[in-house]
């Protein structure tokens, strides 16, 4: 038999079959057999018959399926891809999911019931997620006014995602879901659960509502990083380019591309780019052509050349940035710094540290202001 004889929310999710609901991809084969993680000969007695129940709205079931409210044409209208087990709602600037029985909650958490009010980085990644789904590609990006509400009693708290972080906590990134504004094909659960970064047994209270809204991708005036973004336009789609990084895109001679935002410079998932080791022929230079052309996680089907090059700005302010002062070819910070080596297909460009080490920091750079992509035939 597989094994399952563990304690519901312990260590051995690997292993155990009772450990933690499974996640999307999960393979249950990967389960250990017998009576403990290491695998055995133990046999048990057959199970003779199962009852389940799926995407219900019953008080019933235990929790996380009690009260989970399926997706439906309501949601759907609203450009909701994951409702989270909330009813959906339309308000006046987007949508709100409501679910005061139980709380919101995905693959099997809650979230973090501190750092989700009004504008908070948390509060706009539950919103990401609800909008695109998990690993989705996102294309506009939440507002300020989305808030989350926690719910003040007659709710059991619950198991949650870790999002009880600093704002811009480089070393939290991978684990909190409040450091940084999630990009592109995110992966949600790698995001740790409890109350610290190397995760544990912490319940919170569950949350009751957040309000999205997203902006309507119109160039404008605002705070980075948000304000002068260009949106996708049909330009930047008919020069192949899947991630334009808030630039206006233009043809150069010879089939390359230009992207360009000069008020407030080019970013990525809420962070510009080095402003070290941008020029032409630079790896940083390369790759940020490559994230534009193929998008995070993209498929690599054209090299770029060293005809890339970038261009850092001088009027806009200092930014975070993602760390790229390192010499090609360092393959000790290959997985951290945008300039040691050309990436390949499936990259995820959200593992390079921000800041200027490889450890990351507060650190903040001059922005990129434009960057010229050329890409082999």
């Amino acid at each position: 038999h597989w094994y399952g004889n563990c304690r519901t929310g312990s260590k051995e999710t690997s292993c155990c079959s009772n450990a933690a609901l499974m996640v999307p991809g999960q393979d249950f084969g990967k389960f250990a057999v017998g009576n403990s993680c290491g695998s055995d000969g133990d046999t048990d007695s057959v199970l003779g018959s199962l009852s389940c129940e799926f995407g219900s709205a019953s008080m019933m079931a235990p929790w996380p399926n009690k009260a989970c409210y399926p997706i439906d044409k309501a949601c759907t209208d609203l450009g909701v891809k994951d409702n989270l087990c909330g009813k959906c709602q339309k308000t006046a600037i987007g949508y709100k999911l409501v679910n005061h029985e139980a709380g919101l909650r995905f693959a099997g958490a809650s979230f973090d019931d501190n750092e989700v009010g009004k504008g908070t980085v948390q509060a706009r990644n539950i919103c990401i997620l609800s909008r695109y789904g998990n690993k989705g590609q996102v294309t506009r990006q939440p507002l300020d006014t989305c808030a989350g509400k926690v719910q003040a009693s007659g709710v059991a708290s619950q198991v949650h995602w870790y999002g009880n972080c600093r704002v811009g906590t480089v070393k939290e990134k991978d684990c909190c879901t409040n450091a940084f504004v999630v990009g592109s094909y995110f992966d949600w659960t790698k995001y740790a659960k409890g109350n610290a970064c190397q995760g544990d047994s912490d319940t919170d209270r569950t949350l009751g509502d957040i309000e999205c809204a997203f902006d309507d991708g119109t160039y404008k005036q605002g705070a980075w990083p948000m304000g002068y973004c260009n949106p996708l336009s049909e330009d930047c789609k008919k020069l192949g380019v899947m991630d334009n990084m808030c630039g206006k895109c233009t043809a150069l001679k010879g089939g390359g591309f230009q992207l360009e935002e000069t008020k407030a410079g080019l970013r990525y998932a809420g962070a510009s780019f080095d402003d070290n080791n941008v020029g032409t022929g630079t790896y940083q230079a390369m790759n940020i052509c490559i994230l534009a052309r193929y998008g995070n996680g993209g498929k690599i089907t054209h090299m770029p050349t060293n005809q890339c090059g970038g261009h850092t700005g001088s009027g806009p302010d200092s930014e975070v940035h993602w760390y790229g002062n390192c010499d090609k070819g360092n393959t000790k910070e290959a997985t951290c710094c945008s300039n040691a080596a050309l990436l390949k297909s499936g990259f995820d460009w959200t593992k390079f540290s921000r800041g200027n080490s490889c450890s990351g920091d507060g650190d903040l750079d001059r922005v990129l202001d434009k960057v010229d992509c050329y890409f082999e035939r």
